[in-house]
């Protein structure tokens, strides 16, 4: 079945499964400390931290999925195996600064670029030249780019309405980096959820100040792991 390229059923899909796992999980007491998501992942965690309600985070993963599904064909991503600066300079030596974007930090090895299909084809032929190892993902959009711009106004009217509360469990963003209170999750959080770059290393690493060295992944994919696993061994 490919409904599934679709970003406004796979959202919903992702948000219902990390409700399901971690409901399992409370059951036989498997509780966490601290919560942290990767981009669509924040919608569960800031339910799963009692800073949204169940009612609220699926008015926000409805809204976020149906928002961006509407920019579909607007650009697409690839995971590069390189850290944050090394990949500036290298979009700065190319000349595709202003072209490509970088998406998300997941790690000292790794990072997401954004843009459009022949700017990443370009680049993804320099990172083979230098033998970087690199995978264009599957997706039909450009997460965390500009190419989100043009559902700003309509993320932030749609959740307008929203009222978070305090957490009840830490709640790690990847849009700062660091804990946030709950309160602080309105619709205005939302879109630079949608917009800014995933600082997902700086999240791990404000975890692992905190002296938390066990993580469980909430997903049908061991996807961040490897990111995981740079932040621990750095």
């Amino acid at each position: 079945d490919d409904r599934y390229q679709y970003t406004e059923i796979a959202q919903p899909t992702l948000f219902a499964l990390q409700v399901g796992l971690t409901r399992m999980l409370r059951q036989r007491r498997l509780m966490p400390v601290a919560v942290v998501g990767h981009s669509v992942g924040e919608v569960a965690a800031a339910w799963a931290s009692g800073a949204l309600s169940l009612a609220d985070a699926v008015a926000v993963i409805y809204q976020r999925s149906r928002l961006q599904g509407l920019t579909k064909g607007a650009g697409q991503m690839s995971a590069v195996a390189m850290g944050q600066p090394a990949c500036t300079e290298l979009l700065l030596e190319l000349g595709l600064e202003k072209r490509l974007v970088l998406a998300g930090a997941n790690s000292s090895r790794g990072v997401t670029v954004a843009g459009c299909p022949q700017d990443l084809t370009r680049l993804e032929a320099s990172l083979t030249a230098r033998q970087i190892s690199f995978k264009r993902l599957d997706l039909d959009y450009a997460f965390h780019s500009p190419a989100m711009d043009t559902v700003e106004a309509e993320i932030r009217t749609s959740l307008a309405q929203l009222r978070p509360g305090a957490t009840s469990i830490p709640f790690v963003s990847t849009v700062s980096g660091r804990q946030l209170p709950g309160e602080q999750l309105d619709a205005a959080y939302w879109w630079l959820n949608v917009r800014q770059p995933v600082a997902f290393a700086a999240a791990i690493d404000s975890l692992l100040d905190d002296g938390i060295n066990l993580f469980v992944e909430i997903g049908p994919h061991p996807i961040l792991r490897s990111y995981v696993s740079d932040c621990l061994h750095d």
